[in-house]
């Protein structure tokens, strides 16, 4: 027996909302991330980890990166 999905009527506008949260949290987050980054280059080289070989990412990157990788987990539910 086949039934007919409906969509909720509101369904689009509720993942609108929720994309606009995201892309919020995500600026927020990189700005974050990005000060932090800058701060870690900005302390004495024997402070810091050492690096492995061919990890050396520009600040952005690292600040982008962390930010990718902590903002999904706000939206698990």
């Amino acid at each position: 027996m086949a039934h007919a999905v409906k969509a909720r009527p509101n369904s689009a506008r509720a993942r609108r909302k929720e994309e606009t949260q995201y892309r919020l949290l995500m600026a927020v987050s990189f700005a974050i991330f990005l000060i932090g980054a800058v701060l870690s280059r900005l302390v004495p080289a024997r402070w810091r980890a050492a690096p492995r070989q061919g990890e050396r990412q520009s600040v952005i990157a690292e600040a982008r990166a962390a930010a990718q990788t902590s903002v999904p987990f706000a939206f698990m539910s």
